[in-house]
Protein backbone atom coordinates (compact mmCIF):
# COMPACT_ATOMS: atom_id res chain seq x y z
CA UNK A 1 0.00 0.00 0.00
CA UNK A 2 2.87 2.36 0.76
CA UNK A 3 4.32 1.73 -2.71
CA UNK A 4 0.94 2.58 -4.23
CA UNK A 5 0.67 5.83 -2.28
CA UNK A 6 4.25 6.66 -3.23
CA UNK A 7 3.38 6.01 -6.88
CA UNK A 8 0.50 8.48 -6.70
CA UNK A 9 2.95 11.29 -6.05
CA UNK A 10 4.88 10.84 -9.29
CA UNK A 11 4.37 13.64 -11.84
CA UNK A 12 2.27 11.53 -14.21
CA UNK A 13 -0.24 10.66 -11.53
CA UNK A 14 -0.35 14.20 -10.19
CA UNK A 15 -1.24 15.43 -13.69
CA UNK A 16 -3.91 12.73 -14.13
CA UNK A 17 -5.42 13.47 -10.71
CA UNK A 18 -5.46 17.26 -11.22
CA UNK A 19 -6.97 16.98 -14.71
CA UNK A 20 -9.50 14.40 -13.50
CA UNK A 21 -10.69 16.62 -10.67
CA UNK A 22 -10.83 19.64 -12.99
CA UNK A 23 -12.86 17.73 -15.58
CA UNK A 24 -15.22 16.38 -12.91
CA UNK A 25 -15.84 19.89 -11.57
CA UNK A 26 -16.43 21.26 -15.09
CA UNK A 27 -18.83 18.40 -15.85
CA UNK A 28 -20.68 18.96 -12.57
CA UNK A 29 -21.03 22.70 -13.23
CA UNK A 30 -22.30 21.96 -16.74
CA UNK A 31 -24.74 19.41 -15.30
CA UNK A 32 -26.20 22.05 -12.97
CA UNK A 33 -26.63 24.41 -15.94
CA UNK A 34 -28.28 21.64 -17.99
CA UNK A 35 -30.61 20.86 -15.07
CA UNK A 36 -31.59 24.53 -14.83
CA UNK A 37 -32.40 24.62 -18.54
CA UNK A 38 -34.39 21.40 -18.19
CA UNK A 39 -36.45 22.92 -15.38
CA UNK A 40 -37.14 26.10 -17.39
CA UNK A 41 -38.15 24.17 -20.51
CA UNK A 42 -40.37 21.84 -18.48
CA UNK A 43 -42.12 24.80 -16.82
CA UNK A 44 -42.66 26.53 -20.17
CA UNK A 45 -44.05 23.41 -21.82
CA UNK A 46 -46.33 22.77 -18.84
CA UNK A 47 -47.65 26.36 -18.96
CA UNK A 48 -48.11 26.07 -22.73
CA UNK A 49 -50.01 22.79 -22.37
CA UNK A 50 -52.38 24.33 -19.81
CA UNK A 51 -53.51 26.87 -22.42
CA UNK A 52 -55.47 24.21 -24.33
CA UNK A 53 -58.13 21.74 -23.34
CA UNK A 54 -60.55 19.42 -25.06
CA UNK A 55 -64.17 20.54 -25.07
CA UNK A 56 -66.24 17.83 -23.38
CA UNK A 57 -69.22 18.31 -25.72
CA UNK A 58 -67.57 18.79 -29.12
CA UNK A 59 -64.28 17.00 -28.37
CA UNK A 60 -62.44 19.85 -30.09
CA UNK A 61 -59.32 21.56 -28.86
CA UNK A 62 -60.06 24.94 -27.27
CA UNK A 63 -57.72 27.66 -26.14
CA UNK A 64 -58.24 28.71 -22.55
CA UNK A 65 -58.01 32.39 -21.75
CA UNK A 66 -54.90 32.62 -19.64
CA UNK A 67 -53.34 35.61 -17.97
CA UNK A 68 -49.93 34.27 -19.00
CA UNK A 69 -49.94 34.05 -22.76
CA UNK A 70 -46.25 34.86 -23.08
CA UNK A 71 -45.31 31.23 -23.73
CA UNK A 72 -44.98 30.78 -27.45
CA UNK A 73 -43.13 28.24 -29.57
CA UNK A 74 -40.47 30.93 -30.11
CA UNK A 75 -39.97 31.26 -26.35
CA UNK A 76 -39.48 27.52 -26.05
CA UNK A 77 -37.09 27.51 -29.03
CA UNK A 78 -35.05 30.28 -27.37
CA UNK A 79 -34.65 28.16 -24.24
CA UNK A 80 -33.93 25.11 -26.38
CA UNK A 81 -31.09 27.01 -28.07
CA UNK A 82 -29.61 27.92 -24.68
CA UNK A 83 -29.89 24.28 -23.66
CA UNK A 84 -28.15 23.22 -26.89
CA UNK A 85 -25.19 25.52 -26.10
CA UNK A 86 -24.75 23.86 -22.71
CA UNK A 87 -25.21 20.49 -24.36
CA UNK A 88 -22.37 21.24 -26.75
CA UNK A 89 -20.10 21.84 -23.75
CA UNK A 90 -21.25 18.52 -22.33
CA UNK A 91 -20.19 16.86 -25.58
CA UNK A 92 -16.73 18.41 -25.30
CA UNK A 93 -16.36 17.16 -21.73
CA UNK A 94 -17.62 13.68 -22.62
CA UNK A 95 -15.06 13.48 -25.44
CA UNK A 96 -12.27 14.17 -22.93
CA UNK A 97 -13.05 11.13 -20.77
CA UNK A 98 -11.15 8.64 -23.00
CA UNK A 99 -8.01 10.75 -22.60
CA UNK A 100 -7.50 9.39 -19.08
CA UNK A 101 -6.76 5.76 -20.01
CA UNK A 102 -4.47 7.08 -22.74
CA UNK A 103 -2.63 9.18 -20.17
CA UNK A 104 -2.35 6.06 -18.02
CA UNK A 105 -0.87 4.11 -20.93
CA UNK A 106 1.54 6.98 -21.57
CA UNK A 107 2.63 6.75 -17.93
CA UNK A 108 3.09 3.01 -18.32
CA UNK A 109 5.29 3.46 -21.36
CA UNK A 110 7.23 6.20 -19.56
CA UNK A 111 7.76 3.93 -16.55
CA UNK A 112 8.89 1.03 -18.75
CA UNK A 113 11.32 3.28 -20.64
CA UNK A 114 12.79 4.35 -17.30
CA UNK A 115 13.03 0.70 -16.29
CA UNK A 116 15.22 -0.10 -19.27
CA UNK A 117 17.79 2.42 -18.10
CA UNK A 118 17.64 1.33 -14.45
CA UNK A 119 20.91 0.04 -13.11
CA UNK A 120 19.60 -1.46 -9.88
CA UNK A 121 16.52 -3.25 -8.60
CA UNK A 122 15.30 -0.21 -6.58
CA UNK A 123 15.11 2.00 -9.67
CA UNK A 124 13.51 -0.82 -11.64
CA UNK A 125 10.78 -1.32 -9.01
CA UNK A 126 10.20 2.43 -8.80
CA UNK A 127 9.78 2.59 -12.59
CA UNK A 128 7.41 -0.37 -12.55
CA UNK A 129 5.42 1.31 -9.75
CA UNK A 130 5.13 4.47 -11.89
CA UNK A 131 3.97 2.38 -14.83
CA UNK A 132 1.25 0.56 -12.92
CA UNK A 133 -0.08 3.45 -10.81
CA UNK A 134 -0.49 5.79 -13.79
CA UNK A 135 -2.46 3.12 -15.62
CA UNK A 136 -4.59 2.51 -12.56
CA UNK A 137 -5.30 6.19 -11.89
CA UNK A 138 -6.10 6.83 -15.56
CA UNK A 139 -8.58 3.94 -15.59
CA UNK A 140 -10.14 4.95 -12.28
CA UNK A 141 -10.79 8.51 -13.47
CA UNK A 142 -12.17 7.30 -16.81
CA UNK A 143 -14.58 4.92 -15.07
CA UNK A 144 -15.74 7.43 -12.45
CA UNK A 145 -16.23 10.21 -15.02
CA UNK A 146 -18.08 7.90 -17.41
CA UNK A 147 -20.41 6.68 -14.67
CA UNK A 148 -21.13 10.26 -13.58
CA UNK A 149 -21.76 11.27 -17.19
CA UNK A 150 -24.12 8.36 -17.84
CA UNK A 151 -26.19 8.81 -14.70
CA UNK A 152 -26.64 12.57 -14.52
CA UNK A 153 -25.80 14.82 -17.51
CA UNK A 154 -26.65 12.32 -20.25
CA UNK A 155 -29.94 11.39 -18.57
CA UNK A 156 -30.88 15.07 -18.25
CA UNK A 157 -30.10 15.62 -21.93
CA UNK A 158 -32.18 12.60 -22.94
CA UNK A 159 -35.10 13.78 -20.76
CA UNK A 160 -35.08 17.21 -22.41
CA UNK A 161 -34.85 15.66 -25.88
CA UNK A 162 -37.93 13.53 -25.12
CA UNK A 163 -39.84 16.53 -23.70
CA UNK A 164 -39.06 18.67 -26.73
CA UNK A 165 -39.85 15.89 -29.19
CA UNK A 166 -43.22 15.36 -27.53
CA UNK A 167 -43.88 19.11 -27.50
CA UNK A 168 -43.07 19.52 -31.20
CA UNK A 169 -45.28 16.54 -32.09
CA UNK A 170 -48.16 18.16 -30.21
CA UNK A 171 -47.42 21.49 -31.89
CA UNK A 172 -47.41 19.89 -35.33
CA UNK A 173 -50.65 18.08 -34.51
CA UNK A 174 -52.27 21.36 -33.38
CA UNK A 175 -51.15 23.09 -36.60
CA UNK A 176 -52.48 20.21 -38.66
CA UNK A 177 -55.76 20.30 -36.72
CA UNK A 178 -56.10 24.05 -37.29
CA UNK A 179 -55.40 23.63 -41.00
CA UNK A 180 -58.01 20.87 -41.31
CA UNK A 181 -60.49 22.92 -39.29
CA UNK A 182 -59.98 25.91 -41.62
CA UNK A 183 -60.37 23.68 -44.69
CA UNK A 184 -63.69 22.34 -43.41
CA UNK A 185 -65.18 25.84 -43.23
Amino acid sequence: MAAFLEGLTNPGNVIIICLGIALFLAMYKNYTVLSGHKKQIDELITRQNRRYRTNQDTHELEEIDDEDSSVTPDTIRKHENEFDKSNSWHNVFAQLIPVFPLMGVLGTVWGLVQEVGADNIEKMLSSLNTAMTTTLSGLIFAIVLKIFDAIWPSKTINDVDVMLEDYYKKLDFAKMYETNKDDDK
